[in-house]
C-alpha cells in the first residue's frame, strides 16, 4: 500500500483518538483521499429504516471534487423489496454479503443508472461497511475516468477504510476505542514496509512487509533503537541527531516529505529505499510512522536507461550525448574535436542488416582505440560516425593523417573482407562542445573520401545557403506558388521532322535569386524527400498542357504527348498508379497521351518494383521510356525483361559523337538492341545537324536537343506546334 494511502488512514486514527465527532472526522479523511487519488466522489451511505414502509438510503458524507453537487444528506426514496428493480435487488443481497460492488454508469440500468447519472459519477467502487455483522452502510468512491481500473493498493485501502469507518460507528455506539485488531489488519495487508518507533527512538511496530524487506521478525526487533538495526551505520549519527533537534522543537526535515535515503538489512546489505515519515501525537506519547519502499528495482530500471541515453550499446563507447556529458563534466576544456565518418556503414547496415555489422562497428572502434593514447575520450556519435575529443597537447593534422592509416587495409567479419571509405573533419576552439562537434561533422561532410578537412566560417556559410535554399524549394513545393513550373522540350520525329511530343522538364525561379538551374535544386529535392510532391506538381501541370495542345486536333490525327520523368520516390508510391489514372481522367487524356520516363540507375535500384510500375502504366495506356540508359549498369539481357517501349539514349554518348568512333559504334549496337526488342529510340543532346543527320544514319527514331528545340514555355510550344495560317505564316 503507497505511503499516502496508508498516511490517510493514520491521521484518520490520529484524529479519532482525541474526541468523538467521527463524521468530521471521516470527512477531513474523505477530502484527503479524494484529493491524492484524483477521485470525483468520496462518500458514505447508511442504509436504514424509515417510518414508512421499505429502507432509506441515506448519504451521510461527502466529498465531491469541484463543480459536483454534494450528496450529503440526500435521500433515496423508500424501497419495498417487492417494489425494487432486479439490480436494486442483487445490490442489496450481494451488499447484505458483504461482497464488493464496482463498474461503470454507463453499464447500469433502472433506478442506479439514472441516480449514478444524476451525481455525475462515471466509474465507481462500492465497499459494505459492516456493523455487528450487519450491512450498516456502504463506502463509495467516483472517478472521472471511464476507463479506471481501480490498483490493488487502492482496493486494500478502501477496504481499509470501509472497516475503519464500521468502527467508528461502532464506536459512537459503544464508546469504546478503536480495536487494536483492525489497526494490526491494516499493517499486516500494507504492500510497503511500515516501522513505527517512539520519542526514544525504539521500535514499537513493524508489519509483515518490513519483515520481508529487512530480514528481521517482529518479535526480535521490538523494542531494539532504530539507529542500530535498519539504520546503516554510515547514517545513524544523522539520524539521531535529527530526532534530537526535532523533539527540542526544531523544524521537521522529513515529516511529510517523500525521500531518498538507504536501508541495511539483517546480513549487512545496503540497499535504496524511499520513505514517508508521519507523526502521531497522542496525550501520553508521540510516535513516528515510516511508509518504506524498497527502490532498487527502480533504481536499477534508472541506471539501465541511463546507460542507453548515454552509451552506444553496440561499441560501449559514449554516445553523442555521453560525450557531451563527459566533457562538461571535466575541468579543462578540450581543443577541439575531429569526426571520423564512414559511410560505407550506413550502405552495409541497410543492405545486410543491423546485426551482421555489429562486429564490424566493434572492429573499427577497437581499430581506433589502438591510434589513441588511453586517456583520450573516443566515442559513437551516429551509425556512422566516430568522435574524438582533442586535448591540448594533440596535433589535430598529425591525428587526422594517423587515424586514416588503419583503412588502408581491410576489415575481415565473418569470413568477408571490408574496405570502408573514410572522411575525416575537425573543428578546433574551447567553445561549447556540441558546436565543435557540429563543426568537426560539417567538415567531414564537405572532405573528400580519404582526406581530412579542417572547418572554417566558408562551410557554415555554405550549409546555411543551402538550409535557405532547402526553406524555400520546400515552401514553393508544399504553398503550390507559381515558382515552381513546367517547361517543355519538343520530341521530333526523324522521318518527318514533325513534332511528336514533349518533355516536360521543372523548373524554379527563386523568390530573390531568380531562375536556378535544375542541377541546383534536383538534388536537393531528392536529398530533403521533396520530389513526390514536386513531381506532381511537373505532372499536373504537363497533363494540362498536353490536353491544351491537343484540343482542337482532329479525330485522325496521332495525339502529341506529353513525356514525364518520374523520381524514384513517385516509382515506389503504392499509389502511384492511382493517382496517374485519376490525372487522365482529370484532364480527359487517354493513356497514349502520356509518357512515363523512369532512369536506368533507377531501374537498377528498384528492379522489381520499376518493373510492377512499367506493367501497370501500360495497362492504363501510357508508353514507357528508359532515360538516360548507356549510364547505369544493367545488362542487356535486363533489359529484355523490361516491357518499356522507348529507350533515350543519353546525351553523354552523343556529345563527342563526331570524333569518337567508339561513341557511334556503341550508340549503333544500342539502337540496334532497342529495335530489336521492339523499342523505338531518342537520342538525347542533339545541337548540330551533323550529329542530327548522323544518328538518322544510325536508325534513331526521334531526336531531342537544342537544334529542334530548347526547352519552352507551353504558350511557345503551342506556337511550334499551331498549323501555318492562311499566308503560310
Amino acid at each position: 500500500m503507497s505511503s499516502r494511502l496508508l498516511s490517510v488512514m493514520s491521521s484518520f486514527i490520529a484524529g479519532m483518538s482525541g474526541h468523538g465527532d467521527w463524521p468530521r472526522d471521516i470527512a477531513a479523511s474523505f477530502a484527503r483521499l479524494g484529493t491524492e487519488l484524483k477521485l470525483s466522489r468520496v462518500a458514505l451511505f447508511e442504509v436504514h429504516n424509515a417510518h414508512t414502509p421499505g429502507l432509506f438510503v441515506t448519504c451521510r458524507i461527502d466529498w465531491a471534487r469541484p463543480g459536483l453537487s454534494s450528496l450529503a444528506d440526500n435521500c433515496h426514496p423508500p424501497v419495498r423489496v417487492a417494489e425494487a428493480d432486479a439490480l436494486q435487488r442483487e445490490w442489496a443481497e450481494r451488499r447484505t454479503r458483504g461482497e464488493v460492488i464496482e463498474g461503470r454508469t454507463r453499464d447500469l440500468q433502472g433506478y442506479l443508472r439514472a441516480y449514478f447519472h444524476a451525481a455525475d459519477i462515471v466509474s465507481f467502487y462500492t465497499v459494505p461497511v459492516m456493523v455487528d455483522g450487519r450491512w450498516w452502510g456502504h463506502f463509495c468512491v467516483a472517478s472521472d475516468d471511464l476507463e479506471k481500473v481501480w490498483s490493488p493498493e487502492e482496493r486494500a485501502a478502501f477496504q481499509a477504510l470501509a472497516e475503519l469507518c464500521a468502527l467508528a460507528v461502532e464506536r459512537s455506539r459503544a464508546g469504546r476505542a478503536l480495536s487494536e485488531a483492525t489497526r494490526l489488519a491494516m499493517l499486516v495487508a500494507a504492500l510497503d514496509a511500515i516501522v513505527t518507533i517512539d520519542e526514544a527512538g525504539q521500535i514499537v511496530d513493524f508489519n509483515p512487509a518490513a519483515e520481508a524487506m529487512f530480514g528481521r521478525t517482529r518479535t526480535a526487533i521490538l523494542g531494539r533503537l532504530l539507529g542500530d538495526t535498519i539504520v546503516p551505520a554510515r547514517h545513524r549519527q544523522a539520524h539521531e541527531a535529527g530526532m534530537s533537534r526535532y523533539l527540542t522543537g526544531a523544524h521537521p526535515s522529513i515529516l511529510g516529505r517523500r525521500i531518498e535515503i538507504e536501508g541495511c538489512a539483517s546480513d549487512g546489505r545496503i540497499f535504496p529505499i524511499e520513505l514517508t515519515v508521519t507523526e502521531i501525537r497522542t496525550d501520553q506519547r508521540r510516535l513516528f510512522t515510516a511508509y518504506i519502499r524498497d527502490i532498487s528495482d527502480r533504481i536499477r530500471a534508472k541506471e539501465a536507461l541511463e546507460r542507453l541515453a548515454y552509451t552506444d550499446t553496440v561499441t560501449s563507447l559514449p554516445n553523442r550525448a555521453g560525450v557531451v556529458r563527459e566533457v562538461q563534466a571535466r575541468a579543462d576544456m578540450p581543443r577541439g574535436a575531429l569526426v571520423l565518418r564512414l559511410p560505407d556503414l550506413g550502405i552495409l547496415s541497410a543492405s545486410l542488416g543491423e546485426e551482421f555489422i555489429r562486429p564490424l562497428v566493434v572492429a573499427v572502434a577497437e581499430r581506433l582505440r589502438g591510434c589513441l593514447q588511453p586517456e583520450t575520450l573516443l566515442a559513437r556519435t551516429s551509425e556512422s560516425e566516430f568522435a574524438v575529443i582533442l586535448d591540448r597537447l594533440t596535433v589535430p593534422e598529425a591525428l587526422a593523417a594517423e587515424l586514416e592509416v588503419p583503412f588502408h587495409t581491410p576489415i575481415e567479419v565473418e569470413g568477408r573482407r571490408f574496405y570502408l571509405d573514410t572522411s575525416i573533419g575537425f573543428a578546433t576552439g574551447t567553445g561549447a562542445i556540441e558546436q565543435t562537434l557540429r563543426d568537426a561533422e560539417m567538415a567531414s561532410r564537405a572532405g573528400r573520401a580519404g582526406r581530412w578537412r579542417v572547418f572554417d566560417e566558408s562551410l557554415r556559410a555554405d550549409h546555411q545557403q543551402r538550409l535557405a535554399l532547402e526553406i524555400a524549394l520546400r515552401e514553393a513545393v508544399m504553398s503550390g506558388t507559381d515558382e515552381i513550373f513546367a517547361v517543355f522540350q519538343p520530341i521530333v520525329d526523324c522521318r518527318t521532322r514533325a513534332v511528336a511530343g514533349f518533355e516536360a522538364l521543372a523548373r524554379w525561379t527563386h523568390p530573390r535569386l531568380g531562375p536556378l538551374p535544375p542541377s541546383d535544386f534536383i538534388p536537393l529535392a531528392e536529398a530533403v524527400g521533396l520530389m513526390d510532391p514536386l513531381g506532381d506538381i511537373i505532372l499536373e501541370q504537363a497533363a494540362r498542357a498536353c490536353a491544351s495542345w491537343n484540343a482542337g486536333r482532329a479525330a485522325d490525327e496521332t495525339p502529341l504527348y506529353v513525356s514525364v520523368n518520374l523520381a524514384a520516390p513517385q516509382v515506389a508510391a503504392p499509389d502511384l498508379v492511382a493517382r496517374i489514372t485519376a490525372l487522365l481522367a482529370r484532364h480527359d487524356l487517354s493513356g497514349a497521351a502520356l509518357r512515363i520516363e523512369i532512369t536506368e540507375s533507377m531501374l537498377m535500384l528498384q528492379p522489381a518494383t520499376a518493373s510492377n510500375v512499367i506493367q501497370q502504366l501500360k495497362a492504363l495506356g501510357c508508353t514507357v521510356a528508359i532515360d538516360d540508359f548507356g549510364t547505369g549498369y544493367s545488362s542487356f539481357s535486363y533489359l529484355q525483361q523490361l516491357p518499356a517501349d522507348v529507350l533515350k539514349i543519353d546525351r553523354s554518348f552523343v556529345r563527342d559523337f563526331e570524333q569518337d568512333e567508339r561513341a557511334r559504334k556503341i550508340v549503333a549496337v544500342m539502337v540496334e538492341l532497342a529495335h530489336a526488342l521492339g523499342m523505338s529510340v531518342v537520342a538525347e543532346g542533339i545541337e548540330t545537324a551533323e550529329t542530327l543527320d548522323a544518328v538518322e544514319g544510325l536508325g534513331c527514331d526521334f531526336v531531342q536537343g537544342f537544334l529542334t528545340g530548347r526547352p519552352m514555355p507551353l504558350d511557345n510550344a503551342l506556337a511550334l506546334i499551331a498549323p501555318p495560317g492562311p499566308d503560310g505564316a
